[in-house]
């Protein structure tokens, strides 16, 4: 099988199985490492990827970086999607304000969260979409990239009260939430201080994905 058909066909691999019961997944890689993107979409994914529902909070990205990546890995579109972009500086002209954007076949909702360091506003804007989509047909997907970004703009306990509210928003929802890491950016404390958040750490190593969880 090619790279990345696995994603395309939405072949639930034993790596996702491993996590069908986990609502909140830490995911442990290098934000860098091509291998380590490419395997997650090929990897994680709560199933078939055209059935999704996604919610993207991206960080540095920005509506076209997230979009690209999803295209390349994926090849299919979700369902249905909505990029919620953090920092004035990571959305494209296009997709400036509250929005719709068009890619892939997939008209996405664009949010805008003006300051990095604004949790109060990106919880709500959060809270907005996953009550737009609840009783919707298919899985819901949040994913954060990245907490290493974030944590660049608030300190570990508000990055800690943050996530703990937004872990039991997305179980409650109903939905599955992946939020990214690159865990050589952080000391082992602050790893672990987090993953406590959630129901079960994916970690990227040596071509592989190990899960754990609580």
């Amino acid at each position: 099988m090619e790279k990345g058909d696995a994603a395309a066909e939405g072949a639930e691999g034993p790596t996702a199985s491993a996590l069908r019961d986990a609502a909140n997944v830490l995911v442990l890689s290098d934000g860098l490492d091509s291998d380590a993107r490419a395997s997650y979409y090929e990897s994680l994914l709560p199933g078939d990827p055209g059935t999704l529902r996604v919610l993207a909070i991206e960080y540095t990205r920005g509506p076209d970086g997230w979009l690209e990546e999803w295209n390349r890995h994926v090849g299919r579109a979700p369902a249905e999607a909505a990029v919620v972009s953090v920092g004035d500086g990571t959305r494209s002209a296009a997709a400036s304000g509250v929005d719709v954007y068009e890619g892939n076949g997939t008209e996405s909702t664009v949010s805008v969260v003006e300051s990095p360091d604004d949790l109060t506003g990106l919880g709500i804007t959060v809270g907005g979409h996953l009550k737009q989509w609840a009783g919707a047909d298919g899985p819901t997907l949040v994913t954060l990239d990245s907490l290493t970004v974030l944590l660049q703009y608030v300190d570990l306990k508000r990055a800690f009260r943050f996530l703990h509210v937004m872990v039991n928003r997305v179980k409650g929802a109903g939905a599955v939430g992946h939020y990214h890491m690159d865990p050589a950016a952080h000391d082992e404390q602050t790893v672990a201080t987090l993953a406590s958040v959630f129901d079960a750490v994916a970690r990227h190593e040596d071509g592989e994905w190990r899960i754990s969880s609580r």
